[in-house]
């Protein structure tokens, strides 16, 4: 299958394309700017951000600021000073960057006429390469086309690619440059166990995709004699280079991962990877999570977890060969509690790494051999005594990092960021 690009366009010529038109354009309209957010009866409040926006909508170096209240459930950090964040409202996809630490923002969404049925989450739905080149999908709706939406300004405008009405779902996306990117897409299968994967790439940065691989019960494309098994349940994918790739599965109950060498057209089971019986123990069920690559150093590693009851012991695999070979190392953090049992450790390089557990986070300098829990910061104390879910934590050197927590049942979220390591945190 080959995705045409087409315009992000005004909500009547969108309704038209969508409706089944395919012709190809070359210019890119602008999306129209999300609204002001305010807390309505339908969404409980979030948190207070200041928006920076051009007056007028022009370029005359003239700006306006004000407040909104907005809830963020994923964030996205670039470097010590930039990152994103977003949410979603009434179905709108609230979309955030700021260069500053959080002091002010800027709106990178895509048009409102665009609704989102889920919180897109970043490797699966939403990747960056920078500040001003990223990629969104939103999967089909009952009556709407798969999309994948791209931006080459940071978000001023956005333009369209469509895989028309299909039912596979997005599982993981990713890209190695600004032009070169891959989307896997699967559809839960009707025997247990089993989900068909399809590959599609782009090397003209979104603007057109071709399917390049099939799991092994649908026709395979030209040169793939290897695909990805059906047996399995996809958890992530991370690409090296421009042919060297992995992903990750949940194979039979049991973490397993697969390796390309030629830009994911053929796939070979890793023997280094979760090998042996039992080799993290025996557990209820296993957890298998999305590759990590590493924020200041080559390499990456695959979080696994050993599920009991309601806790999970996590620990690693680590590759420095773009996932050639891995190396198990077993944590001595605590296990994950119950209510954040999603959320694995966070590794800077292949030494430094961190982990939340409560209220508390633990640090490691060694790879995760030995752990040590940081004195308990008091701000971070009581607001995650309000708002006890993480959401999500990230570090981008060794001082900085940003934790987003809140509570699902109130529709309220907080980010807070640290710049000293984890020793202390503020509300951003």
């Amino acid at each position: 299958m080959r995705i045409k690009h087409k315009l992000l366009l005004p909500l009547l010529a969108m309704l038209i394309v969508l409706a089944g038109c395919t012709n190809d354009s070359s210019n890119e309209d602008q999306t129209s700017e999300p609204t002001q957010e305010t807390t309505k009866s339908d969404d409980m409040g979030g948190q207070e951000i200041t928006l920076v926006e051009p007056k007028g909508g022009g370029s005359n170096n003239q700006y306006e600021e004000y407040v909104v209240q907005t809830r963020l459930t994923e964030l996205h950090l670039f470097d010590a000073r930039k990152g994103m964040a977003w949410g979603l409202t009434r179905s709108a996809l609230r979309m955030y960057m700021t260069e500053n630490n959080g002091k002010n923002w800027t709106p990178l969404s895509p048009s409102e006429q665009i609704a989102f049925s889920d919180v897109p989450e970043y490797g699966k739905d939403v990747f960056f390469t920078d500040t001003k080149h990223g990629w969104i999908v939103r999967s089909a709706g009952i009556a709407d086309e798969s999309l994948v939406l791209r931006t080459s300004d940071g978000g001023q405008n956005w333009a369209l690619a469509t895989l028309g009405r299909t039912d596979e779902l997005p599982a993981s996306l990713y890209f190695t440059d600004q032009t070169r990117g891959w989307l896997l897409t699967t559809k839960t299968s009707d025997t247990p166990g089993r989900e068909n994967k399809t590959l599609y790439r782009t090397i003209d940065g979104g603007k057109s995709w071709n399917a390049i691989m099939r799991t092994a019960s649908g026709t395979q494309p030209n040169g793939s004699g290897d695909p990805l098994p059906e047996i399995g349940y996809m958890s992530g994918m991370q690409f090296d280079s421009a042919t060297s790739g992995y992903v990750t599965l949940l194979e039979l109950g049991r973490p397993a991962l697969y390796r390309t060498t030629d830009s994911g057209r053929n796939w070979i089971k890793s023997s280094s990877f979760f090998a042996g019986e039992t080799p993290i123990g025996t557990c209820d069920t296993y957890i298998s999570s999305k590759p990590q690559k590493y924020q200041t150093a080559q390499g990456g590693w695959v979080p696994v977890g050993c599920k009991q009851r309601d806790n999970v012991q996590y620990s690693g695999y680590f590759t420095q060969n773009g996932g050639a070979g891995w190396k198990y190392e077993p944590f001595t953090v605590p296990a994950q509690q119950s209510l954040n049992v999603q959320i694995a450790p966070v590794f800077l390089d292949r030494l430094k790494g961190w982990m939340p557990i409560g209220s508390t986070l633990y640090r490691t300098v060694d790879g995760g051999k030995t752990w040590k829990a940081l004195p308990e910061d008091q701000k971070l104390k009581e607001n995650m005594e309000k708002y006890p879910e993480i959401f999500q934590i990230q570090f981008v050197t060794d001082k900085v990092g940003w934790i987003l927590i809140g509570k699902t049942e109130l529709r309220r979220s907080l980010l807070l960021q640290t710049l000293d390591g984890g020793l202390t945190w503020n509300v951003l």
